[in-house]
């Protein structure tokens, strides 16, 4: 029996010391994480208020304290009642807000889904009908082109603006001519630009 208990009493004291340690780092880790905590705290605090300003406020508070200490122990009181109040309150609003800002942002990012599914197959429909009036516009300055330059010298002859053309002679005379489908361009050489031709007409047209 006594060697029995001689074994156990150093596993007993064992376990006790283990759980001692255990403890003492326990608690260790918890001051560091507080202290990081308040030192965190304290930078935040140096950002908003800086310390020579965090002195003088003390400073007038202790002289006002001292000089109307009645005065200054109802203050004290009230702000110390009302400060609970108060937190409550900034914080129901802060969360209100922020649950409001999440709210609208989300609903406006469903509701732009929902206009992009629908703006993306207009502007596709838009960009077709644009491609078929452009085509349409193109393909009608071509056929009247190609119908006016085969119409006869009598038809095409107007009133505004004249052309010098080469006779039988090899001399040139004046025809009046309404330059109409043609580039001014194009009567002094081979080259047709289609955008020329295009202005002109308008200016024939403003004339």
């Amino acid at each position: 029996m006594p060697g029995l208990t001689g074994e156990k009493m150093p596993a007993a004291s064992d376990d006790t010391s283990t759980r001692s340690n255990t403890t003492t780092a326990a608690k260790a880790k918890a001051q560091s994480r507080a202290h990081d905590v308040l030192a965190y705290a304290q930078r935040q605090i140096d950002r908003v208020v800086s310390p020579s300003t965090r002195q003088k406020a003390i400073e007038s508070t202790t002289a006002f304290a001292s000089k109307r200490p009645l005065l200054s122990l109802f203050i004290a009181a009230q702000l110390t009642t009302a400060l609970l109040p108060i937190l409550l309150f900034a914080t129901f609003v802060l969360t209100t807000t922020a649950l409001t800002f999440a709210f609208a942002v989300s609903f406006a990012l469903f509701w732009t889904g929902v206009a992009l599914l629908v703006l993306v197959p207009t502007l596709f429909l838009t960009f077709g009908l644009a491609l078929l009036v452009w085509l349409w516009a193109l393909g009608a300055y071509v056929v009247f082109r190609a119908v006016y330059a085969r119409l006869p010298a009598r038809l095409r002859r107007g009133t505004r603006g004249t052309r010098t053309t080469p006779n039988t002679n090899g001399t040139d005379t004046d025809t009046d001519r309404r330059v109409i489908f043609f580039s001014k361009n194009a009567l002094s050489s081979s080259s047709y630009d289609l955008d020329d031709a295009v202005n002109t007409e308008v200016r024939e047209a403003r004339e």
